[in-house]
């Protein structure tokens, strides 16, 4: 059955994950937190640059609300007080991505589009990163590729009597 004849609850991630982001961002563990901002300016669809091994396999991810609460603290745009002095002190001082990345969940081509959709909401994420079987990261499931597969859902539905 061609894709688009599909129902939403039958399509996988396979096949979607590379309608909006053809080549997911990004670096290895020792990049610095500049090539990681170089990383989301060279590709704005995306909103998160995903760290990988010599081996590209999939060791976490570095988020744009993270680096733009880096930024905050940076400029002074974060509270004052006790325990954002601390937190400002802990995160400033940070310029290894591998201190700031956070391993998150990841999905593979063979699972079904609603259970990244369930990961998603469950975790609050916009995107996740796609994984083979080995862990390599393959490529990123941006939530707007589900929009694009879940709007049938909201069409107007064409109202035709039984035939009799």
């Amino acid at each position: 059955m061609p894709q688009s004849e599909k129902r939403f609850s039958d399509v996988l991630v396979g096949d979607v994950h590379d309608r909006m982001v053809l080549k997911p961002s990004q670096v290895t563990e020792g990049a610095t937190i500049e090539e990681v901002i170089d990383q989301m300016l060279a590709n704005p669809v995306s909103r998160k640059v995903y760290i990988v091994d010599d081996h590209g396999s999939y060791i976490g991810t570095v988020s744009i609300e993270t680096i733009l609460r880096l930024m905050g603290y940076r400029v002074g745009v974060r509270e004052g007080g006790g325990l954002s002095f601390y937190r400002f002190l802990r995160d400033t001082l940070k310029e290894n991505v591998r201190e700031i990345m956070v391993k998150g969940r990841t999905v593979s081509e063979g699972d079904k589009l609603t259970e990244a959709m369930r990961i998603m909401i469950e975790d609050h994420l916009n995107d996740l990163p796609v994984v083979d079987e080995e862990g390599r990261l393959i490529g990123e499931l941006v939530s707007l590729e589900l929009l694009l597969e879940g709007k049938r859902m909201f069409e107007p539905k064409k109202w035709s009597p039984p035939i009799q």
